[in-house]
């Protein structure tokens, strides 16, 4: 009856330690640094699935009428890309960008828009 019992344990141990194993590997891992997050205009481009985490700069009524300014695209890539880590994302999806009017000073400023996504 013991021994049975003893058996009956070691299995179930095993068979927890594998089912864990199982979930730490489906488990997606944010990229350590923000240059390792990739940046996609279109949902089409995408290499597979993803979840939403948070749409930048158009989920607010307040959207229209404050929405940070980039210099270059570059800038503006790199800034998505920051905050796709600190949400805890690793893949930013409809990233798109556009020239505001009435830029002071003469310079183009564009506002940009996209999509923080976990991809699974």
């Amino acid at each position: 009856m013991l021994r049975n019992l003893a058996t009956v344990f070691l299995a179930a141990l095993f068979g927890c330690a594998a089912a864990s194993a199982q979930a730490q590997a489906n488990t997606p891992v944010a990229p350590a640094d923000a240059q390792g997050v990739p940046v996609y205009e279109s949902i089409t481009d995408t290499p597979r699935r993803f979840e939403i985490i948070k749409r930048l700069w158009i989920e607010s009524w307040r959207s229209p009428l404050v929405v940070p300014g980039y210099e270059s695209r570059e800038q503006a890539v790199a800034a998505f890309r920051e905050h796709a880590v600190s949400l805890g994302g690793n893949g930013v999806v409809n990233f798109g960008c556009y020239r505001l009017p009435g830029s002071f000073g003469g310079g183009t400023r564009l506002a940009c828009n996209g999509t923080i996504v976990r991809f699974l």
